[in-house]
C-alpha cells in the first residue's frame, strides 16, 4: 500500500528513473578523477544503477509533514515545489521538483549524513538535457569513495565536435546527429534541424525554427565537410563546417583550473579605435571547468553560451540556428580581455572586471508610449488583412509584439507569449505578433510566418508589417511609441486598448532560471490582472 503523501501529483524519485529508462537516450560522460578530466562517448545508461545511491530520497510523505518547509508555487503551465528540511537531522536537506505538462524538467537533490564514524554528501541536479552527481563517501580510516560526474543526455545518435570556420577562428559546437535529425548542444539548450532533400550526394539538415541550414557530406566514416548557410536576409551568407564523430568535448581541457568566473560582471565592447561602444553584463556558471551564462543587454541576450575554464582563458561559443558567436578571453587578476567573433569576418574586442555590477537600464524604461497618439495598425496575415480594430479584440486586453522570425531572442518571447495565450485566451487575452522581415520578397516573407507559426504551434495571428525592415521602419510604422530600439518589443494594452506597458528586448531562459522565472511571474501577472479587471 503506499503511502500518503504531502504534496500531489508529484513523481517518486523511483517513478522518476523509471521514466528516464524507459526513455530512448544516450548520455556522454565526462568526469573529474584525481583533479583529471575523463571524457567518454555517447552511449546508453542504466538508471537505476547510476542513480542508486539516491534510490531512497523521496521526502514526499505525509510522515515528513513537521519536517520539512514546503513550497509550491505555478508559473504560467510550470509548477515548482521546493522541500527545505527544518533542521539538520534530517538527511535530505533539499529536494526540488518542477513540472511542465506532467513532464520533469528539473529535479533536484542535496543528501546529508554525518557521524562520528563516517560521512555522506550527495548533490544531485536534473535537466532533460544534463545531471550532476557529486558524491563524497567517507568511512574514516577506512573508505573513501568521491565523484563527480556530469552527463550530457541527447536523443540517440553519434556524437560530433562541428567546427564553424569564421575568417580566422574556429567555433566548435557539440552536435548529434542520426538518420533523421541533427542537434546542436549549447548547455541545458538543444537547437533542431530536420532532415531534409539530399542535394548532389549532401546531406541537408534544416532549421526547426529559422531559415537556415546544415549541408555536408561525409569524407570518412569520421569526418564531415560542408556548410552553414543562413538565409534570413536577400543574400544567404554561409560558413564552413567540418566535424570529427565521438569527439565529447567543445573545447578540450585536461585539469581541473583553480580560477572561477561564476558570477555577474560588467563587461564593455570597443570599437576598432578602442572606445567603449556597449556596456552588457556577462552573467556566468562554472562547473569545475565547464562554463555555461549569457551576455545580457538592453536588447536581449545572446542565448546559451557553452565553454571552458582552460588555465587563464575564457573560452565561449554558441550557435543557436540563427547566430554562431565565440568569446575568447585572457584572465589577469579579475580582468578578463577578449575577442568576440560571429559570421564570417566580425570581430570585436571586449573586456570585463569579474563581479563587478552592470548599469543596464530597465526594460520598461527604453520605450515609451506616445500619450498623444493611440496605438493601431492593419497589416496583412496568411489568413487576410488583421487590424486591431477588428470585433475579435474588442474590450479585449491585447498583448502586440514587434518582431521577427530570424530573431533567437523573439523566438524566446514567442514561446512565452504563446503559454501566455493557452493559459489566458478562454479569459479573453488577445495577442497580434508584428513580424518586420529582412528579406524583401514577400512571398519569402509569409513562408518565414508559416513556419514560425507551424514549428511553435501558435494559436494566435503573426502579421507581415513590412519587408527590408530597419528599427527606423518599425518606428515609423508604431508611432504611438517613441522609438522602436529592439526586436522584440512587447506592447501590453488594457480592454480599452491603452498602453500599460512596454517592453523592450528580452532576456530569455539562458539567462538563468531565477531572472527569467522573476520575469515569467511579473508578467504572468500583469496579464492576470489585465484580464480580470472589468
Amino acid at each position: 500500500m503506499d503511502e500518503a503523501v504531502l504534496v500531489e501529483a508529484l513523481p517518486s524519485f523511483n517513478q522518476f528513473v523509471d521514466s528516464l529508462t524507459r526513455s530512448n537516450l544516450m548520455v556522454a560522460k565526462w568526469a573529474i578523477n584525481n583533479d583529471s578530466i575523463i571524457y567518454g562517448n555517447a552511449t546508453t545508461i542504466d538508471w537505476k544503477k547510476e542513480l542508486e545511491v539516491l534510490r531512497k530520497t523521496n521526502v514526499n510523505h505525509l510522515r515528513y509533514r513537521d519536517s520539512y518547509d514546503i513550497s509550491e508555487v505555478l508559473i504560467g503551465g510550470e509548477r515548482k515545489v521546493l522541500f527545505i528540511a527544518t533542521s539538520e537531522d534530517q538527511e535530505v536537506r533539499k529536494m526540488e521538483i518542477r513540472m511542465k505538462n506532467g513532464r520533469v524538467i528539473y529535479y533536484s537533490i542535496d543528501k546529508t549524513n554525518n557521524s562520528l564514524f563516517s560521512s555522506s554528501d550527495i548533490h544531485f541536479e536534473f535537466r532533460p538535457s544534463q545531471y550532476t552527481l557529486d558524491l563524497d563517501q567517507k568511512i574514516n580510516w577506512v573508505f573513501n569513495n568521491q565523484q563527480y560526474v556530469v552527463g550530457n543526455i541527447m536523443e540517440a545518435g553519434d556524437l560530433w565536435r562541428v567546427n564553424l570556420h569564421f575568417e580566422k577562428k574556429d567555433c566548435p559546437v557539440t552536435v548529434v546527429l542520426n538518420e533523421n535529425r541533427l542537434v546542436v548542444k549549447n548547455g541545458v539548450e538543444m537547437v533542431g534541424y530536420s532532415k531534409g532533400e539530399t542535394k548532389d550526394d549532401s546531406l541537408v539538415f534544416h532549421s526547426d525554427h529559422f531559415n537556415s541550414s546544415f549541408i555536408f557530406k561525409t569524407t570518412s566514416d569520421n569526418s564531415i565537410n560542408g556548410r552553414w548557410i543562413n538565409r534570413k536576409k536577400d543574400h544567404p551568407y554561409s560558413v564552413a563546417i567540418s566535424g570529427k564523430k565521438n569527439t565529447a568535448y567543445r573545447f578540450k581541457v585536461t585539469a581541473v583550473p583553480t580560477n572561477d568566473v561564476s558570477g555577474s560582471h560588467a563587461a564593455v565592447f570597443f570599437d576598432d579605435e578602442g572606445t567603449p561602444t556597449d556596456t552588457v553584463e556577462l552573467r556566468l556558471s562554472q562547473q569545475k571547468h565547464i562554463v555555461t551564462g549569457s551576455i545580457l543587454t538592453e536588447t536581449g541576450d545572446y542565448r546559451f553560451l557553452e565553454g571552458v575554464v582552460r588555465n587563464d582563458s575564457l573560452l565561449l561559443s554558441t550557435m543557436d540556428g540563427t547566430h554562431a558567436y565565440l568569446f575568447e578571453a585572457s584572465m589577469d587578476v579579475g580582468v578578463l580581455n577578449g575577442v568576440y567573433c560571429t559570421g564570417t569576418g566580425y570581430k570585436q574586442r571586449w573586456s570585463s572586471t569579474l563581479n563587478s555590477e552592470s548599469a543596464l537600464r530597465s526594460p520598461e524604461s527604453i520605450t515609451a508610449a506616445m500619450d498623444s497618439v493611440p496605438i493601431q495598425f492593419s497589416f496583412p496575415s496568411l489568413n487576410g488583412p488583421v487590424s486591431l480594430g477588428d470585433s475579435q479584440f474588442k474590450n479585449k486586453p491585447v498583448i502586440v509584439s514587434i518582431m521577427g522570425t530570424w530573431c533567437s531572442n523573439c523566438l524566446d518571447e514567442s514561446i512565452f507569449l504563446r503559454d501566455a495565450y493557452r493559459t489566458y485566451h478562454d479569459k479573453g487575452l488577445e495577442v497580434i505578433a508584428l513580424d518586420f522581415e529582412l528579406v524583401s520578397d514577400s512571398t519569402r516573407a509569409f513562408q518565414n510566418i508559416e513556419k514560425h507559426i507551424n514549428s511553435l504551434d501558435i494559436g494566435y495571428p503573426v502579421l507581415l508589417a513590412s519587408v527590408s525592415s530597419t528599427k527606423k521602419r518599425a518606428s515609423e510604422l508604431m508611432p504611438a511609441l517613441s522609438e522602436i530600439v529592439s526586436y522584440p518589443t512587447m506592447v501590453l494594452l488594457d480592454r480599452n486598448h491603452e498602453i500599460v506597458r512596454v517592453h523592450a528586448g528580452f532576456n530569455g531562459p539562458a539567462t538563468g532560471s531565477e531572472t527569467y522565472d522573476a520575469f515569467r511571474l511579473e508578467y504572468l501577472q500583469l496579464i492576470d490582472s489585465l484580464v480580470s479587471a472589468p
